[in-house]
């Protein structure tokens, strides 16, 4: 059942990628002077995780763990071919065992939650023509919170909502549109988008390697259909904890009104993204399953 779920995630991304700015930043920069808002929201759950060698397996004790993610993100257009980034990432954890015996009538949970992340960097652009070139630096500042905060700090198993570690990224990103004539008369506008890089990370947390792929189609002005792979890669030898994953997500971008925010080309305009996601691969991680509704606004 595995395999048929990760064969038909494959499949339907690969056809969004051959049928085939705006719903994503992806190597366009915003024009000089504009904002780009969005605020982010995901929604986790799993009852498995995967091993250090990879495997899939169920969490300890026949447990559930759930996450909510909040997360607003803004960028300035400091030039045309330079854009400033902020956000601020907040994270709660929830984790429940429902093979532990329960002792005086209460069931065994943990509670986690804090401001995970300060995020803040830049976007500069090397190229539009014949495929938009971009080289992105973020710096993630772990704020104090989080990390042992909860019902219990000493046990063990309470729900991860981060390292508590500080952290350097740099990414190359390439990105292009295009049409692919569907009939003499029609085209079918597409857009296609790559990254990656490198994270160096603190306090013992290896660094990895970023990857993101992702591309989309226009079926109407409204409607974008898309499918993107997202994850990082472990750097062994760099620390002491290791963590690697990748996950798939299929979803859509309504267009309730407004211009081209993939091009970026200055309109004003208020997107609703909603999008699938689960862990596809992994090495001592979460198999989350994920419900992602993104808010988006230019002007």
């Amino acid at each position: 059942m595995r395999k048929q779920k990760i064969a038909i995630f494959l499949a339907l991304t690969v056809f969004s990628f051959v049928c085939i700015e705006k719903a994503f930043a992806g190597a366009w920069t915003l024009p000089k002077y504009k904002v780009w808002g969005e605020y982010y929201m995901k929604w986790d759950y799993a009852k498995r995780q995967f091993t250090h060698e990879g495997k899939r397996k169920p969490l300890n004790n026949n447990a559930r763990s759930w996450e909510f993610v909040q997360e607003p993100k803004l960028e300035y257009g400091v030039t045309d071919w330079l854009t400033g980034m902020f956000s601020i990432e907040y994270k709660e954890g929830h984790y429940k065992e429902y093979g532990r015996p329960i002792a005086w009538g209460e069931d065994f949970s943990r509670k986690h939650h804090g401001i995970t992340n300060i995020k803040m960097g830049g976007r500069l652009r090397f190229m539009e023509k014949p495929f938009v070139l971009s080289t992105q630096t973020k710096v993630f500042i772990y704020p104090g919170y989080g990390n042992f905060h909860g019902e219990d700090p000493a046990f063990q198993n309470q729900p991860s909502i981060g390292y508590g570690d500080d952290a350097v990224e740099q990414r190359i990103l390439i990105g292009k549109t295009f049409d692919v004539p569907i009939t003499p008369s029609y085209k079918l506008p597409c857009y296609l988008g790559a990254e990656t890089g490198y994270r160096w990370r603190t306090r013992h947390v290896c660094g990895d390697i970023p990857y993101f792929v992702e591309g989309g189609f226009w079926p109407f002005n409204w409607l974008l259909l898309k499918g993107e792979i997202d994850g990082y890669k472990c750097n062994p030898g760099t620390g002491s904890i290791k963590e690697s994953y990748g996950i798939g997500r299929l979803g859509f971008v309504w267009a309730i009104f407004g211009g081209d925010s993939v091009l970026r080309k200055g309109n004003k305009l208020f997107n609703l993204e909603f999008q699938y996601g689960a862990t596809l691969w992994g090495k001592n991680t979460t198999a989350y399953q994920e419900w992602v509704l993104k808010v988006q606004t230019q002007f």
